[in-house]
């Protein structure tokens, strides 16, 4: 989990700074790719009031919510008063209800560990006030899931390229005759130490013991983004 805290003087500064947050985990959320809808949830003890989830729809999700296909509305099916084919208490649009994955959430902490902790400061008047704080969390491994949910095919995973582990697949096909593999082999460690030179994260197959077939089954599931194939066809090609 990716924690942050934050600490304010007044309920009015927190506000402000909370609205700032939720626009940067949704720029957070959009360059992974995915579609995250902001949903209230409980307090979890946390708090009195309703915190702030990031869910994004998926059909083996383990959370449930009640939305609005408009995204005026949105609710963890915990707290929701509201049901699918009810109306959107904003735009009267019909409520649905989906599986989702929770990939990160905010919470309005209040005073309620300042006064525990003893965390006061002294305003500008001279007064002795409970700092007012907040938190936010994201899901490191909860997002690469609702990653790998929303982007797969029947042979794998298709990893967006922003958030990929590596930008390109190398694949060495080597076998038949003796001096054709290893002309392959060092065509293979020459366009690899090229692309590493030139800053490009790769991932690089160069196993002996693998077929042509088992290494293309690895690699759709794997799901690099971009794949170069060095084999004795592509070397007469000059390719």
């Amino acid at each position: 989990m990716k924690d942050l805290y934050s600490f304010h003087s007044s309920e009015a500064d927190f506000k402000k700074y909370y609205e700032k947050s939720k626009k940067a985990y949704f720029k957070i959320f959009k360059r992974c790719d995915l579609k995250a809808i902001i949903t209230e949830a409980s307090g979890a003890g946390f708090t009195k009031e309703h915190t702030h989830e990031f869910q994004v729809i998926a059909k083996d999700g383990e959370d449930k919510i009640v939305y609005c296909p408009k995204l005026h509305f949105s609710q963890n099916k915990e707290i929701s008063k509201f049901k699918a084919g009810d109306k959107c208490p904003l735009c009267k649009k019909i409520l649905k209800q989906v599986k989702s994955i929770e990939a990160g959430n905010i919470f309005p902490l209040g005073i309620k560990y300042s006064k525990a902790m003893k965390a006061f400061f002294t305003d500008k008047d001279g007064k002795r006030k409970p700092i007012v704080m907040g938190c936010y969390g994201i899901g490191i491994s909860r997002v690469m899931g609702a990653v790998v949910e929303i982007h797969h095919d029947q042979k794998g995973i298709v990893w967006p390229s922003q958030v990929s582990p590596f930008k390109l697949h190398l694949i060495s096909l080597e076998g038949g005759e003796k001096k054709i593999s290893k002309k392959i082999r060092q065509a293979s460690e020459k366009l690899y130490k090229h692309l590493q030179n030139s800053g490009v994260e790769l991932l690089y197959d160069d196993r002996e013991d693998k077929s042509p077939g088992e290494k293309f089954v690895d690699a759709d599931l794997i799901g690099i983004p971009y794949r170069i194939v060095v084999s004795k066809r592509t070397l007469e090609k000059n390719s």
